[in-house]
């Protein structure tokens, strides 16, 4: 009887085997059809690109501040997309989602081999790889790393952005790496607020947020700061506030933050003027002793000046009126706390400009920005 009741089985297996079968084929076909037409990624309506360049004494805080940005990410309107490198390993294209947490959990959505984050040309592929992962009808651009104004980089006290086994990004080489497009650039990172500087990059951004000064290591509150980053210029103002709120609030050294929000196209009207005024008064020499000084740092390499200090300090007020309009044209918003490094800040537009020195070694490369010849300040090169 078994046997028999086998053999009336069989045929009926058999035909359940074909009719699977047929039903699986179907299924991969169709899974084969759905793969090959791949849903198109909708822009957003903008995509900020944090670079974090860390691979130096700045791993800790570039840590700290993805963590911060997580915290503050809360219901953003646009894609934050942070790349970090920390050490000579690989580095990282992240897309920052929000977690309350002690720990960073946002998705890596691209991973690099053990390129130097002060090569421009790899600065350029990371602006390329966030906008095809991440495309936007917007971008805007952070620059998180040590930094020295346009100070160049073969200089050994002197960063002029990042700094990665020793290697430093020339100011020059930034502005010929990245694209045209930027709604705003932002420097977390020391001294970038400097008319040389503003005036190199004025083609690139409408709008530069940037700290004259040093930026202490705690860096930008982004907890605070991240949902801004997608506004308008009222939330950059409310950025460049917020930081030094911030720092405000401590006592002592912290106590030490400038800021000012520049509007770029602006600044060519700004070189005009102070060229008028630089032709129009022959002098050779200039007053330097009681002038504001905005680098606090002792040994930082490149001296920076408050450029309206300069005008009170050099001219009368009928010569620098015109160049003062300007100037507050320019700077849409700027502050600054009472100190810095328990060192009066008295006079502060918020921008620095740079003062040759007789015999300046410098001369040849300064007189390479833009800046230099369009605002005739290369004549005060003795």
């Amino acid at each position: 009887m078994a046997t028999i009741i086998f053999n009336m089985i069989q045929p009926r297996i058999e035909i359940y085997k074909l009719l699977v079968f047929i039903l699986m084929l179907a299924i991969l076909v169709g899974c084969k059809k759905d793969k090959s037409e791949p849903k198109p990624v909708q822009p957003v309506q903008r995509t900020v690109l944090v670079y974090i360049a860390a691979n130096n004494t700045l791993e800790f805080d570039a840590t700290n501040s993805i963590n911060r940005m997580e915290k503050g990410a809360k219901g953003l309107t646009g894609n934050l997309i942070v790349f970090v490198k920390t050490n000579s390993g690989n580095s990282h294209l992240l897309k920052i989602k929000y977690d309350n947490t002690s720990l960073i959990k946002s998705d890596t959505i691209k991973t690099y081999g053990k390129r130097n984050s002060s090569d421009p040309e790899f600065l350029r592929q990371v602006i390329q790889d966030s906008r095809e992962l991440s495309p936007a009808n917007s971008y805007s651009l952070v620059m998180w790393s040590h930094a020295t104004s346009w100070a160049p980089p073969s200089n050994k006290k002197t960063k002029s952005f990042g700094y990665d086994d020793e290697v430093e990004m020339d100011i020059k080489d930034f502005k010929n790496a990245i694209p045209s497009d930027f709604t705003y650039i932002m420097f977390d990172a020391c001294s970038m607020g400097s008319i040389e500087v503003a005036y190199e990059l004025k083609n690139k951004t409408k709008y530069i947020l940037s700290s004259p000064s040093e930026v202490l290591s705690d860096s930008f509150p982004y907890e605070i700061i991240t949902p801004n980053l997608f506004g308008g210029v009222e939330d950059l103002q409310k950025i460049a506030n917020q930081f030094v709120q911030y720092y405000d609030s401590y006592t002592g050294l912290a106590a030490s933050a400038t800021v000012s929000l520049i509007d770029t196209k602006q600044l060519e009207n700004l070189s005009f003027e102070t060229k008028k005024l630089l032709l129009s008064v022959n002098r050779v020499d200039y007053n330097v002793k009681a002038l504001q000084q905005l680098d606090f740092e002792i040994n930082s390499g490149i001296p920076a000046y408050d450029f309206l200090s300069f005008l009170q300090q050099n001219f009368s007020v009928e010569q620098y009126a015109a160049v003062n309009a300007q100037l507050e044209k320019a700077i849409i918003y700027k502050a600054h706390t009472k100190n810095f490094f328990n060192i009066p800040i008295k006079v502060f537009c918020g921008l620095s400009v740079y003062l040759p020195k007789q015999g300046d070694p410098l001369k040849n490369y300064y007189n390479g920005f833009a800046w230099a010849s369009d605002s005739a300040w290369s004549s005060l090169f003795y």
